[in-house]
Parts: C-alpha cells; structure tokens; sequence
C-alpha cells in the first residue's frame, strides 16, 4: 500500500481507547502473556503494518509490543537515525516509525514509546504523529525534538501510479488560482453552481481518497468538498490556520500527483 497505506491504516485507529481491538488482535497472535490492559503503543503500529501490507517493511515480519526492541531492529537492518541534529537535519519525514524517550535521549534502551509520523512543520519546530496508546487512546499529536530518542524509516513498497488515460488523452490542468477562487466564492450559494468546472477533478481524487462522499462530487466546491480537503490537510500534517479547506499549492500537487492531474497557476 505504500507510506499512504500505512498512516491510512493508523487513521482509521484514531479515537480508539481501551481496552480494544488491537489489544484483543495483539493477544490472539502472541499469547497470554499479553492478557489484561497491557501498553498497546507498538501493537498499533504492528496492527496497522498488516493491515496496509506493509509488515515486512515496518516489522521485519515480526510482532512487535515492546519498543526497546521494536528500534534495536530498525537498527539491526541500517534503517535507524537518532535525533541528535535536530529535526530538519534529522530529515525525519511522514511514514517514518518514530520512538520517543520522555527523558529526553537518544538512547534505544531507555525508549517509552513509538507512533507513525504524517508530516512536520514548515518550520521544523514541530513532527506531527499518529500514537496508539497515548493518553489511554488512538490520537494525533504534536511533538517537539525533545520528545524524540529517533526513528526507523521502513522500506516501503512504491506509491502506486496514477491510472493512466488513453494515448491521445491529456491530465486534466486544474488552475490553483480558479480553484481558491472557487472554494471561496462556491460554498454560500444556494444549489450547486459550477464557478470553475474542474472542481470536479479535485473532488473526485476526495472521493477515492475516502474524505469525500460521492454524491457531493459534483463540480460545486460548497461546504462538504472545503471539510473534505481540510481533512486532506490535516491527513498531511497541517494544523490550525493551514488546515482550513482552501488549497495550497503544496498539497493540491501532491494530491494531484497521486490521482493524475497537472497543478498550473
């Protein structure tokens, strides 16, 4: 499934407490010794890995519940970077395993904890994260540097192509400025008028991104398509103000990428 598959996996965990299903799931797979309310951080990450079909890449086809080994493995196979220059340095980077020492090290051996990283601030002052088993629940945070002992960083299967048209066919060339004009000027009118026809584009890559339901895939960038993408934002690591529904070239490219189509101005 790729990067993508992998935080889709840790997404559709989010808002789980305990105890759960992965617990459960966990238990099932590797014995009693994993009965009762047991620290269920790494467990997620091991659940999401097999969900997405990439347990091989982010478990080295191993279960894994304690992160001290679940770290010394990414270690084993070359894939480790400890935080100690920083988090732009570092290049840590969305699908990265990243293991965290509350204390304030780098050292394996004194990890507490492991989520999946969906992006970082433009900034770099910020990683932001899926967790299992943080504050007794499934949920996205915001971690500094000195959370961080390092990370793995998985070998992850290619992302897949876009489909690919006809021979004569050209990618559909979606204007980003028509398109803010749109999400701006679209969602207070009554009905579903079409300001700019290849909303539908964008909307259409929504929907099979799952964030949008196909009924309102209909060329009118109103109130459920600008939820929709400020979904995709924040699924990209962006946050407050970033994350407001209205495209930026950044995501709208890296959307377009995935599901066919040319960004232009």
């Amino acid at each position: 499934m790729s990067v993508d598959g992998m935080v889709a996996q840790m997404e559709r965990w989010i808002g789980t407490g305990e105890p759960n299903e992965i617990q459960t799931w966990y238990r099932q797979r590797n014995g009693a010794d994993y009965s009762g309310n047991f620290a269920w951080c790494d467990a997620t990450i091991t659940r999401a890995a097999v969900d997405a079909g990439e347990y091989d890449a982010v478990c080295h086809g191993t279960d894994y519940a304690y992160t001290v080994a679940h770290a010394a493995r990414f270690k084993a196979a070359g894939e480790w970077t400890a935080m100690t220059n920083g988090i732009k340095n570092s290049g840590i980077r969305r699908g990265d395993v990243v293991f965290f020492d509350w204390n304030g090290s780098s050292e394996i051996g004194k990890i507490d904890h492991v989520g999946i990283v969906t992006g970082v601030s433009s900034d770099y002052k910020y990683v932001f994260t899926i967790e299992g088993n943080t504050a007794n629940v499934c949920a996205r945070r915001v971690r500094v540097v000195s959370d961080i002992a390092g990370f793995g960083r998985p070998k992850y299967k290619p992302e897949p192509k876009p489909a690919s048209g006809s021979s004569g066919s050209k990618r559909p060339q979606v204007s980003l400025a028509k398109l803010v004009r749109a999400f701006k000027v679209d969602p207070p009118k009554k009905g579903t008028p079409v300001s700019y026809p290849l909303v539908e584009v964008v909307e259409g890559a929504l929907v099979a991104e799952k964030l949008l339901a196909k009924k309102y895939a209909d060329g009118h960038a109103g109130t459920a398509t600008r939820s929709a993408y400020a979904l995709l934002q924040e699924r990209y690591g962006y946050t407050g103000k970033d994350a407001d529904g209205i495209p930026g070239a950044t995501s709208l490219k890296r959307l377009a990428k995935k599901h066919g189509f040319d960004v232009v101005a």
